[in-house]
């Protein structure tokens, strides 16, 4: 197809003028609206103003522009079937760049107070002449991607003043997803201001957007890429890599856990994961003490794990943290100093960055489905916690409590976790018995849970038997906190107070597959 006649309307102008070179080199006639008009103009090329074919300029402030039958006949207009003798002009190629309604709700920080400028950023002729040129795109090309003028510059260089239709058919599958792409932020934007962005809804649309491939999968054989949603901020793929090898599939697997752990206390708090559970959690007064109790927990789990800190990490901090092997060291910010330490170590990967945890959708696929639920990182209200035994739980208990409860949600059922009130002393994931889980996590904490005079221990389930409750004892922790809700209950209540061991009912259940 011989491109004629083109139609360019413009918000972000950059880098226009690779194409105009070609369109003039074919003497192509170039309609622009107001300002991409000037824009065109100042530029020095010639340029057509689309009110030569509208009769009519811009108006309400500018809310209109493009909106008109002429041009949307010159786009839509099949030229080999349609009574073409009242089209004014005929478009071979259309160029819209949208209003930066993605840019700007990304860079808000409360979309209801901004609501009425970012309703403003929602482009309406825009997409509908996308939407026009893609439908009609046996007959019109369309660029929604300023990445592409200097490909399609090249292509109708090399066709001799053309596009093939193979390139037509490709540039309105791209136009397609780009109003996919768009709808979807706008769609995710009202979902916030009404507040129903919670709301499993009978169709789910999520666009991602490619943020870089990986060097594979969990497994050298499988490939693996990071993407991201549009319009969405403070996540994990905006943070920045400082140093350090590419970061993996399963790094970031890991550092999903790891932060969602430290960013669930107000406390300075630090995390080491490996395989996305957590070997060792700790909080102190700041954040080298936080580490120090972390490490402590499990030091041969965590070689190689993955660090998470909710402070800035320190030159003392760094300096705990240099002689060891870990993968990642994850920060809101690192000191000039830590720096220096740390990038002596160029194998290990540094990452800042604000990461904001909100309320979202967790998708898990299945073969040919997906499984949809709200995401299990919220805060709870420990004030609703029941304590069901004759034994009230001492204030250092009750810490341990709260502790190891805010651990245990994010390890894999079945899970256990020991704690004091400022780390975890023995964790245990994944099995398929609890009785076998509080057994693991009884031996990795070596026995010191009993020293310490307020120690507690979570479940992310009920107890579906007293045997725990006989084990827990015999290791000397007198404190448990579980959802409870299995019909052995009373039995498990009784063993608690046989030992004189508090319990604490949360009816909230943690699991995590």
């Amino acid at each position: 197809m011989k491109i004629k006649n083109a139609l360019i309307s413009l918000y972000n102008k950059e880098d226009i003028e690779e194409l105009l070179k070609t369109l003039k080199k074919y003497s192509v006639n170039i309609y622009a609206t107001t300002s991409t008009y000037k824009h065109i103009k100042n530029l020095g090329y010639d340029v057509k103003p689309t009110e030569d074919i509208t009769g009519i300029s811009e108006i309400l402030n500018g809310r209109i522009k493009t909106l008109n039958t002429d041009l949307f006949a010159g786009i839509l207009a099949r030229k080999d079937k349609d009574d073409l003798s009242k089209i004014k002009v005929l478009f071979d190629l259309v160029v819209v760049d949208l209003y930066p309604f993605e840019e700007s709700f990304k860079n808000s920080n409360d979309p209801l107070k901004d609501i009425d400028e970012l309703i403003e950023k929602i482009d309406i002729g825009g997409i509908s002449l996308i939407r026009a040129a893609a439908k009609n795109f046996k007959y019109v090309g369309i660029i929604v991607d300023k990445n592409d003028y200097r490909i399609i510059s090249e292509h109708i260089d090399e066709n001799n003043g053309e596009i093939t239709s193979e390139t037509l058919s490709l540039l309105a599958q791209k136009a397609f997803n780009r109003t996919v792409e768009y709808d979807s932020t706008i769609f995710r934007f009202f979902s916030i201001i009404n507040s129903n962005q919670n709301i499993l809804p009978k169709t789910l649309n999520i666009v991602l957007k490619k943020k870089s491939d990986l060097r594979y999968g969990e497994n050298p054989h499988q490939k693996g890429a990071l993407y991201y949603v549009e319009g969405s901020h403070n996540t994990i793929s905006d943070l920045k890599i400082l140093q350090g090898k590419e970061m993996s599939f399963n790094n970031y697997l890991d550092l999903d856990t790891a932060i969602n752990i430290v960013y669930s206390f107000d406390q300075p708090a630090c995390s080491i994961i490996k395989h996305s559970n957590p070997c060792g959690v700790g909080r102190g007064e700041n954040i080298s003490e936080a580490f120090e109790y972390a490490h402590i927990s499990d030091p041969k789990s965590a070689f190689g794990g993955i660090i998470a800190l909710n402070r800035e990490c320190d030159t003392q901090t760094a300096e705990m943290i240099s002689p060891l092997f870990m993968e990642v060291v994850y920060a809101p910010s690192f000191s000039p100093e830590a720096l220096e330490i740390l990038s002596k170590k160029k194998n290990l990967r540094l990452v800042e960055g604000i990461v904001e945890i909100k309320p979202e959708l967790e998708i898990k696929s299945l073969i040919g489905s997906f499984l949809v639920q709200n995401r299990d990182n919220q805060k709870e209200n420990h004030s609703l916690f029941n304590v069901v035994t004759k034994k009230e739980p001492t204030l250092k208990e009750w810490e341990s409590i709260e502790f190891a409860w805010k651990v245990v949600k994010y390890v894999k059922s079945n899970a256990i976790v020991v704690a004091t009130a400022n780390r975890t002393m023995g964790i245990s994931g994944g099995q398929t018995s609890r009785v076998d889980a509080v057994e693991i996590a009884l031996k990795k904490s070596g026995g010191m849970a009993a020293y310490t005079g307020g120690s507690a221990l979570a479940s992310d389930g009920f107890f579906p038997f007293r045997d725990s409750i006989d084990l827990i004892a015999k290791a000397g922790i007198y404190a448990i906190i579980q959802p409870g809700g299995s019909i052995k209950d009373k039995e498990v209540i009784q063993a608690c107070d046989e030992n004189e061991i508090s319990m604490v009912f949360t009816n909230i259940r943690h699991f995590k597959h």
